[in-house]
């Protein structure tokens, strides 16, 4: 049996239910930095819905726009989960990992034994990293740039990518995202604590994965998320799935 399948997929994250304030970025990446990381390489999150059918669009987004040779970013890497998905569907393809956390990286190389010599890692803050112009053929993110604080700093990562970006590149993310309104935020939430009670999660447990969520992300609506996407240089946008609070989306240079 490998390390993996020994991992009883759970939760993972602090118990902040006595705070109301927003973590800043360095609390967040001291609390990474904290983590056993290889708890975080679980291909059945069990509080994420639907996940493996989530992953698996990416490559499949992917594929027209990208070939052997061709070079990926994944922004807020991780552990290499998402990495693993695409370099397992597409061959040829090449990987580099950025997360801000040294921590998480340090899973990688046994997350991605099998595929050696096709990424590297990279300890980078996304939101204060030189992406470079025209580098890459596609950039892919996966439950990460919800840490950025408001439509400024969303808007001003998406010109970064589209600029990273060869003409024709793809961005692909997998996050958390608001309603378009709090009535339907809240909506969202709800249908997010129904799925988590279906997985035989206590109530006090899905309680603290709720007030987790709500002062250590800052989701973005999926109408924001477009627009801004627009905005920074990108021609085509769209959201490609959806559950309650959970979404793909993607934007094409």
């Amino acid at each position: 049996m490998n390390e993996e399948n020994r991992i009883t997929p759970r939760y993972i994250g602090p118990d902040t239910s006595k705070r109301t304030e927003k973590m800043s970025r360095a609390e967040i990446q001291g609390r990474f930095d904290k983590e056993v990381a290889a708890l975080y390489s679980q291909r059945d999150p069990i509080w994420l819905p639907e996940f493996r059918q989530m992953f698996a669009l990416v490559p499949e987004l992917l594929t027209p726009h990208v070939k052997a040779g061709s070079l990926i970013l994944d922004v807020g890497a991780g552990t290499g989960n998402l990495s693993r998905t695409v370099l397992e569907a597409i061959p040829g393809v090449y990987c580099v990992l950025m997360d801000f956390s040294a921590n998480m990286l340090s899973a990688v190389p046994l997350v991605l034994a099998p595929f050696a010599g096709r990424y590297e890692t990279l300890v980078a803050d996304f939101m204060d990293a030189d992406y470079g112009e025209v580098k890459y053929e596609a950039i892919i993110s996966s439950f990460a740039i919800h840490h950025c604080r408001g439509v400024e700093e969303y808007g001003a990562l998406y010109e970064k990518f589209a600029k990273a970006l060869k003409p024709g590149g793809i961005f692909v993310c997998c996050d958390v995202v608001a309603g378009a309104n709090d009535t339907l935020s809240q909506l969202n939430e709800q249908g997010w604590c129904s799925f988590l009670k279906e997985q035989g999660l206590e109530a006090a447990e899905v309680e603290r994965i709720l007030s987790n969520y709500q002062v250590e992300d800052s989701p973005l609506d999926c109408p924001s998320h477009l627009r801004l996407l627009k905005e920074a240089g990108f021609s085509t946008v769209d959201v490609v799935w959806k559950r309650s609070n959970f979404a793909v989306y993607i934007g094409i240079k």
